[in-house]
Parts: structure tokens; sequence; C-alpha cells
């Protein structure tokens, strides 16, 4: 194996005579040191590796990488290869007149295309990273569908992700919205001021990047929050989740009582969490969300004391769908006017259990 180098601030492994490859680095085919210097940095700034090969023979086929680059020294052996291949160099003359003999080869001519290449592999790295989405919905008015979400949310902050919560209420009564509220005319909040009022004013597509630097964060979580008219929002609500899950490591969005927004957020929920009450109504306001839940397979929460004659064994019998975690009457939760008071249950041992036990149910664990 050929000498191994560390640069900063981007690590680039130069090998000579082996193939071994990873799909989250960039692959340099070139001999010109300046361009590899050159493309280390960009590298750097997208938050990739750059392995340098200087010879295709080197680079073990199938190529696995985020992105092929070569030089107008260094073309690719075939057409195929060429068709997935960027063609960068200094030289603008020789970029385009190697692009034209193979016509397949992207031309990056630098420093021109250092703001286009950039923003390309940035692309890249989102689309091969992207996050999971929980949707969070109440059976009936005042489950705990947004406490949940919120705890969740928190929850993730704490052990070191990346999350984003999703505001689908969006009304007066959104307690996601009065906390950012409340945040900002305490000087509580960072980040934008992006909300769904300004979010549905943009035109074209929405950039995970403009996202992720858009929305206000507060504690560690982005929040997406605001009003705004339904139609829009219920329009906006797939693009924006789309984009969110691109920008951050789990995208948590509070649907409460609107089940229609299962619809709007289509394919892209990976887990759906249902709060309900261990009772006969309860059990039928959740059985009414699942009409809408299908084919996915929700998990349910159980907020508050089960009514007699009810169980949580009780409750996964009548719906047919386990029941992930149990959370106990909380009283001074209930009487709790802001959303922010509910961060006080990730303080005790119980409470954190219970809603790290949600999170390893629904596959969101890690961190």
């Amino acid at each position: 194996m050929g000498d191994k180098q560390t640069t900063t601030p981007a690590r680039r492994r130069e090998r000579r005579g082996d193939g071994e490859q990873d799909e989250s680095s960039v692959l340099l085919v070139a001999r010109d040191q300046q361009l590899a210097d050159d493309l280390s940095l960009i590298a750097a700034v997208v938050g990739v590796r750059l392995d340098l090969f200087h010879d295709w023979a080197q680079v073990e086929q199938p190529v696995e990488a985020l992105a092929v680059i070569c030089s107008a020294e260094t073309l690719p052996p075939s057409e195929q290869q060429a068709e997935a291949t960027l063609l960068a160099g200094h030289a603008t003359e020789a970029v385009w007149a190697a692009a034209a003999q193979m016509p397949g080869l992207t031309p990056v001519p630098l420093p021109a295309g250092e703001r286009w290449l950039t923003e390309y592999l940035s692309a890249r790295v989102l689309d091969r990273a992207q996050g999971q989405v929980i949707a969070v919905a109440g059976a009936a008015g005042g489950a705990g569908a947004t406490t949940f979400a919120y705890l969740c949310a928190a929850e993730l902050a704490v052990r070191g992700s990346n999350p984003l919560l999703v505001d689908a209420v969006a009304g007066p009564s959104s307690g996601a919205a009065d906390l950012v509220r409340t945040a900002r005319s305490t000087g509580e909040l960072t980040g934008g001021d992006l909300d769904w009022t300004r979010l549905c004013r943009i035109e074209g597509e929405l950039s995970p990047a403009h996202l992720h630097t858009a929305v206000p964060l507060r504690d560690g979580i982005g929040m997406l929050t605001g009003t705004g008219p339904t139609a829009e929002l219920t329009g906006m609500l797939g693009p924006a989740v789309s984009a969110g899950r691109r920008a951050f490591d789990v995208v948590v969005v509070d649907i409460g009582q609107r089940a229609e927004m299962l619809t709007a957020l289509g394919e892209q929920v990976d887990e759906l969490v249902i709060v309900t009450r261990a009772s006969r109504r309860g059990v039928d306001a959740a059985d009414h969300l699942l009409s809408w839940a299908k084919p996915r397979t929700p998990r349910i929460v159980l907020n508050g004391a089960c009514a007699p004659g009810w169980s949580p064994t009780d409750v996964e019998e009548a719906l047919g769908v386990p029941v992930a975690t149990d959370l106990p009457e909380q009283r001074w939760l209930r009487k709790a006017d802001d959303l922010a008071d509910a961060y006080e249950l990730l303080r005790s041992r119980r409470g954190a259990g219970i809603i790290a036990g949600l999170l390893q149910a629904v596959g969101a664990a890690h961190g």
C-alpha cells in the first residue's frame, strides 16, 4: 500500500496499487498535486475525505464513491465510466477539450467551478444521509402528541443528534409555536427566523442547506412552527420534511389530530406514533387514526392513568398494534402551560427512561 497522508483540514489518502474505496469519500484520479490540494480543501468544506489515485489501473471496479473526479491527463478508460465522472482542472481549455473528446464527462473548470462543485458534493452527501422521519399523532385533543414529539426531539438533542421538530398543527393553539415565541422573547432562541408563513412564500425547491440554517433553534432542536393557510401548509409539508430529512438526523413531525397530514407526508414517514389513553374512548379514537396509517404499523403511546378495566395489554389486544411505552398520570405536566416545562420529565431517571424506550422502539435511540 502506498503512502498515507493526513492533511488539515481534510484527510487525503494516497494509494498506489490499493483499490480500497469508501462510498462516503470522493475519488480523484489525477497526477496534478495542485489539483489534489484544491479538491482536498473543497472536500473538507463538504465534510468528506478525498481518496487520491494516480492511475485508473489502481481503482478497483466497480467504483464505490460519493463522486468520481478525473483530470484532463487521466481520462476514464471507457465511455461508460465517463458517464459518472467529473472532469476538473485549472487549465480551462484543456478541460473543455478533454470533455469534447469524451462527451460523457461533466467538465468542472477551476476556480470558476468551485462553488458548483461544493454544492454538488454537498447535495450528494445529503442524498446519502437521509434522516429518519417520525410522525406523532394524537388520538384526541389533549392526548399529548405535541408533548411527546417535543420530548423525543429534546432527548435526541441530548444524545448528540441533530433533530428538527416540525409543527404540522400550526394553529393558534400550537404548543410548539408558543414555545418558539416565548424563547424568542427571552433570548433563548438562536438560528434563523424561518416559519410556515415565510416558507410558504418561497418560490422553487426548498434547499436543505437553507432550511438547516434558517430555522430557529432551541436547546439544540430545529423548530419549524408558525401559522399559515391550511391548504398552503399542507402542500408545503411534504417538501419541508423532504428537505428536513436531508439536513437533520431525525425529523419529528407533530401532526396532532390532523390525520390528513399523513397523506401529505406520503411514504416519507418511517415511523408513526399514536398517543392516546387506555380507555374505550381513547382506543376508539386511535382505531380511527389507524385507518389513515395503512400500510404502516404504528406504535402506541399511552399517556395518563388507565381507565377502570383497561391496561396496556388490553389496548394492544383491541388495536392489534404494540404499545411502545406507557407514561403514568403526571398531574403537574397536565397543568403546565408552557411546553418547555415538559423538559423536566427528562431530568428524572424514570421519565428519561420512558422517552428512551420510545426512541428505542422506533429505531431512533442511536446518538
